[in-house]
């Protein structure tokens, strides 16, 4: 007797939702970006994409070298007065990890979001920048044409009035 495939009584992977076949979210509205390289949101498509020369430069991603060095700072400090204060040393070790790890984490996102807002800064410096040079370009194209018009009215007017009447 063969099942109906969408019985998921036999089917372990049913219970299983990690395990599935991944789903490709597609965008229901224009004004989500279509963007090909989305469709495949699995955590094996994720982890498929780190290579190993991925953990030979991960100091040189921005934020990261900050985020470990005060991570490694914060965690060894902890570790260290945990072991102080009495508590054994695979204890004190783990402090010293998971303070370490939760440090880097939050020093990595806190520079991140700086990192952000600087962004935003300068985009709205080159907005600002641009305004001001059409600002300038429109007074200076102003100020050439109110000269030429003045110019041109002095010339109307020599032309109208004859040299040789004296009043």
């Amino acid at each position: 007797m063969t099942t109906p495939p969408n019985d998921s009584s036999n089917n372990p992977e049913s219970d299983l939702p990690w395990l599935q076949k991944p789903t490709t979210i597609t965008p229901s509205s224009p004004s989500q970006k279509q963007n090909p390289q989305e469709e495949d949101l699995s955590l094996t498509a994720a982890l498929s994409t780190i290579t190993p020369s991925s953990f030979l430069t991960v100091h040189q991603t921005p934020c990261a070298r900050t985020g470990l060095l005060t991570g490694i700072g914060l965690g060894s400090a902890v570790g260290i007065l945990r072991s102080i204060l009495g508590l054994p040393i695979p204890r004190a070790a783990n402090w010293a990890v998971g303070t370490g790890a939760l440090t880097a984490i939050l020093q990595y996102e806190y520079c991140q979001a700086k990192r952000r807002q600087e962004k935003a800064k300068v985009a709205r410096v080159v907005e600002v920048y641009g305004q001001k040079q059409a600002e300038m370009r429109a007074k200076e194209e102003e100020d050439r044409r109110r000269k030429a018009e003045e110019e041109r009215r002095l010339l109307e007017e020599q032309k109208g009035k004859s040299w040789w009447k004296v009043w």
